[in-house]
């Protein structure tokens, strides 16, 4: 507001990101930011991104803003960051060709895949596990409209453009990614932001209340099963990182390979996810 020393404005912000208030709450405190800051680069952004107020979405989305009272400009603050020298492709393949997994496209998951297995992983949206039964939970999707351009298009990996006017969310320009790599063209990538319809794949859960209410439902169920584990952000219905996706999943391979050695249940759900279920 003008008057607030940095020590009470970063006071302020921590408040607002506090999960355990009320969403009309830390939607006002972060409006002390000040009604330009939040209308300029919050509000706009987010309602495009969700499709719904700010209000009415969960502290974890919330929380994923990160505000700073420094220069840093890296979106994140672990300690060790950074992208496969050869790209995410050359990753995944590469672990796709171990002697021990064998990978089969264009065939969605149906009851009779279960029968033919000892054991399911699954990573596919949950209420659709369930034939969406009980309903539909809520996600947010995504398409790109691809440019390629001579140069440099923009300068950075990734630009948001969080003005309400302005139809997309962000442009990626993807070479600056790998900054020890020099391209004389450029592939461009905008992102579009809507709600995920039945023939769309889904992205990012909204976690809205209706959909929380759903989600306690579906995980009761899932809990009476046996011979089938819920993984990643579908699996589990949370907004999840790459790298905490990564570190769930081999935390949980170990936990299962345990439950199989002493003849114990395998987990349904990873440890980290058996917590009481909150907006």
């Amino acid at each position: 507001n003008g008057e607030d020393k940095p020590d009470e404005a970063i006071e302020q912000i921590n408040l607002a990101m506090e999960a355990d208030l009320p969403a009309q709450t830390r939607t006002d405190a972060l409006m002390m930011l000040g009604e330009q800051l939040y209308r300029t680069f919050f509000y706009g952004y987010t309602k495009k991104q969700w499709g719904c107020e700010p209000s009415e979405l969960p502290a974890a989305l919330l929380k994923r803003l990160p505000i700073r009272f420094s220069y840093e400009d890296n979106y994140y603050t672990t300690a060790f960051q950074g992208i496969p020298r050869e790209g995410y492709t050359a990753l995944v393949a590469s672990i796709l060709q171990h002697p021990r997994i064998r990978v089969t496209l264009g065939c969605p998951f149906t009851p009779d895949l279960q029968e033919r297995a000892n054991h399911v992983f699954y990573t596919g949206p949950i209420d659709r596990y369930f034939g969406f039964a009980s309903g539909r939970l809520s996600y947010r999707t995504i398409h790109f409209d691809t440019l390629h351009s001579d140069g440099d298009f923009q300068g950075n990996a990734v630009i948001n453009y969080p003005e309400l006017k302005v139809p997309y969310t962000r442009i990626h320009e993807h070479k600056h990614f790998a900054n020890w790599e020099r391209h004389e063209r450029s592939t461009i990538l905008v992102e579009h932001s809507k709600e995920t319809g039945p023939d769309d794949v889904p992205y990012y859960p909204k976690r809205l209340e209706r959909d929380i209410d759903l989600l306690k439902t579906l995980r009761e169920r899932a809990a009476r099963l046996r011979g089938v584990s819920f993984l990643g952000r579908l699996g589990t219905y949370r907004y999840l990182n790459m790298d905490q996706v990564i570190g769930e999943a081999l935390d949980f391979a170990a936990e299962t390979l345990r439950a199989l050695a002493s003849s114990e249940n395998t987990p349904t759900f990873p440890t980290s996810c058996r917590v009481q279920i909150t907006s």
